[in-house]
């Protein structure tokens, strides 16, 4: 299977991969390969990218799920041509043991991970209840950098109470954001606050 893809898409999943967990299989981009589609996925439990690749992307579809390690993603520098960034390739070839390949100004060869991402679309909230919720600045924060990737400015965040929160205006991505837990109760203003 040949994936061809904008390496600013590359740079935005990458945002919510995890870099440093002992869950390894979250450590890279999972190629979710249905008959009818590909999605690349990223999570690191705390927030979720999913984007779908458009079908004139795809050469040779392969049905199967397939994690590409972050480190290789990485490694491959966009290539340029004048101003404009061109695209990079995604390559899996089963016939060698699951071997990947990504190519744009330099390439990588590597094995792909070995391991089960979760199954990330039991996550997604089928309805949100804007019940509003508090969440960790820098994910706000990567969220709004992920969206200058995908080419929008603004993402919106869909408040769900203490469940997964939908996170929108990302371009053909979705994220999905989980909210902070507190148990700190706001009482009452510093007396050095008061006037």
């Amino acid at each position: 299977m040949k994936i061809t893809i904008d390496h600013s898409v590359v740079k935005a999943l990458l945002i919510c991969a995890a870099k440093q967990d002992v869950r390894y299989y979250l450590k890279g981009v999972l190629v979710d390969a249905r008959a009818s589609d590909v999605t690349l996925v990223t999570t690191d439990g705390h927030r979720l990218l999913a984007y779908p690749v458009a079908t004139d992307a795809i050469e040779a579809l392969t049905v199967g799920q397939y994690i590409i390690p972050r480190e290789a993603l990485e490694a491959v520098k966009p290539c340029k041509a004048g101003r404009v960034t061109l695209p990079i390739t995604i390559e899996i070839d089963t016939a060698k043991g699951l071997e990947n390949k990504i190519t744009g100004a330099t390439s990588v060869v590597t094995p792909l991970i070995d391991g089960k991402f979760p199954d990330w679309r039991r996550v997604l909230p089928k309805t949100v209840s804007g019940e509003p919720a508090q969440y960790q600045a820098e994910y706000l924060g990567d969220f709004g950098r992920i969206a200058e990737l995908l080419g929008t400015k603004h993402p919106h965040v869909h408040h769900n109470g203490s469940s997964a929160a939908i996170v929108g205006n990302l371009g053909a991505a979705l994220g999905v954001l989980m909210p902070m837990r507190s148990d700190a109760e706001f009482s009452t203003l510093p007396t050095w606050a008061l006037a």
